[in-house]
This record gives structure tokens, C-alpha cells and sequence, in this order.
């Protein structure tokens, strides 16, 4: 394959795989930053199960992104990479929302965040892994 060849298929990877995860990096972040990003629903657990969606979604991308990476090291250890970022991505946001007016840093919501990661990260190892 030749150098412009080569730096076109880059470019094409690091566009489909990992552009999408960047931008939903950005949107919780974007959301994150809102004082009261939802009126107060009185079902038990409910925001956990947000969180638990919102970082399956998360870890989902980051499988897809690593696994499709050109670097050995992360395409073998996709799973333990995409679990790693959901979880580091996961406490930088509460870290980030204890900044935030009206938003406090939980350990709860940290917790179903790397939750909802691992649970992304596996179901995209079970159906959209070759």
C-alpha cells in the first residue's frame, strides 16, 4: 500500500470509528454542563438507569473505535480499552458536574456509568465483534 494510500485509509477509519465517539463524548459533556438537564421524575432508580444507557451507548462506541484501531495493542484488548475509557470517561464527568450549578459529583452515578460501559462493551463483543 503506498504512503497516500495508507494515510486515505486512515483518515477513513479514524472518520467512522472514531468521530462518532468523540461527538457522543461531547454530548454528554454538553449535557453535563446543563444546571438541571431534566425535570425531577419521581420513579425509583430512574436516573441510574440513564446513566447505565447513556455509558452502554458510550462503551459500544469506544468497543467499536478500538477494536477498529490500526495499533495491535488496542485492536487485541478492545474489550479492556473500551471498559477503561467508559470507566475514566465516567469519573471525569461526575468530576466535571461537581463544577456544575445545581449538579453534585456521585459515587452512584460513577458506579452506573462504568456499569452501563461494560454492559455496552460486551454487548458489542457478543453481536458486532468478528
Amino acid at each position: 500500500m503506498t504512503k497516500n494510500k495508507a494515510a486515505v485509509q486512515l483518515t477513513s477509519n479514524f472518520l467512522k470509528y472514531w468521530v462518532p465517539l468523540y461527538i457522543y463524548a461531547g454530548i454528554i459533556f454538553y449535557f453535563s454542563s446543563i444546571p438541571k438537564p431534566l425535570p425531577e421524575i419521581d420513579i425509583p432508580f430512574f436516573d441510574k438507569a440513564l446513566h447505565i444507557c447513556e455509558y452502554a451507548v458510550f462503551g459500544l462506541l469506544a468497543s467499536r473505535a478500538f477494536k477498529n484501531s490500526p495499533r495491535k495493542g488496542f485492536f487485541e484488548n478492545f474489550k479492556i480499552m473500551a471498559i477503561l475509557i467508559s470507566i475514566l470517561y465516567g469519573i471525569s464527568d461526575e468530576f466535571h458536574q461537581a463544577f456544575v450549578a445545581e449538579r453534585h459529583f456521585s459515587v452512584f452515578d460513577m458506579l452506573a456509568d462504568g456499569i452501563g460501559g461494560i454492559i455496552g462493551v460486551f454487548v458489542y463483543g457478543r453481536y458486532y465483534s468478528a
